[in-house]
């Protein structure tokens, strides 16, 4: 999921760990040199990739029925840091179907395009229905989750690959399922907000999608997890708030658990 090709074991559809209901792959581009010709090469094989896929800049939560393959792109939004891995990328698309061998072909015929002009980091997932969770907390997180707004409302684009540690999948699920609620911390004894009262603040104004590693959990060199966030400009100080409140092991006890990849914001574009 995570470690450039992307496609160990992509004939799966199905593992002991959950049914992969869709496929998404991030395809982060890093440039070799910045001149107009290398530009010119990556809209062009933008534009070429695109073909027979919705273009999800104009996605939005008014449409009764999805599109079976979808892509959109990004470009990276400020500073861009580190020398290599997606932190380092310029560009980013992501792609997503029912079909998992389709996207794989996408990333070969990008890859290919752009031939030595740029290198490109793929990392897959895929959706799965909701693990932990209960008919309070579809109330209280699902139910009043933000709907997906167009690009030209909702620019802004973060993506935050993750794994959890060993010590968190030796848990029993049910013991995992309480760090998502308000509980008391067995460790200190204390009450805590758990995940969810934590995140609440970005319910309604996040737009979140949660990926799993479509091959399993604890795979050498690979993440657990893409999370991925869209909102407009004035709900980013929202999004970094909340990030900051996760991390705070003091309110949300299972990033004691997390293991955080680099992440990438961008901005959602037409096109590249």
């Amino acid at each position: 999921m995570a470690n450039g090709n992307g496609t160990a074991g992509f004939h799966p559809s199905t593992n002991n760990l959950g049914v992969n209901l869709a496929f998404t792959k991030f395809l982060f581009v890093i440039p070799r040199r910045e001149d107009d010709a290398a530009v010119q090469r990556l809209r062009l094989a933008g534009g070429l990739i695109s073909r027979g896929f919705f273009n999800d800049y104009d996605a939005d939560g008014s449409r009764e029925v999805q599109p079976h393959e979808t892509i959109q792109f990004l470009v990276a939004d400020g500073e861009r840091h580190g020398d290599s891995g997606i932190a380092a990328a310029r560009y980013a698309v992501q792609a997503s179907g029912k079909y998992r061998p389709r996207l794989q072909e996408l990333e070969l015929e990008l890859q290919r395009r752009l031939g030595d002009a740029a290198d490109v980091i793929s990392i897959d997932g895929a959706e799965r229905t909701p693990r932990y969770t209960s008919s309070e907390m579809y109330e209280f997180a699902y139910k009043r989750a933000a709907p997906r707004k167009s690009g030209r409302v909702a620019k802004n684009a973060i993506v935050l690959p993750m794994s959890k540690s060993g010590e968190w999948w030796k848990k029993s699920s049910l013991e995992r399922h309480t760090y998502f609620y308000p509980h008391v911390d067995a460790g200190t004894g204390c009450p805590v907000h758990g995940h969810a009262q934590t995140a609440q603040e970005g319910i309604g104004t996040i737009y979140r999608r949660l990926y799993h590693n479509p091959d399993g959990y604890e795979r050498q060199g690979e993440f657990d997890f893409i999370t991925y966030f869209e909102c407009e400009d004035e709900y980013v100080a929202t999004f970094d708030k909340i990030h900051h409140g996760l991390r705070d092991i003091a309110r949300n006890p299972e990033w004691l658990y997390v293991e955080e990849g680099p992440l990438w914001r961008g901005r959602r574009v037409l096109k590249w």
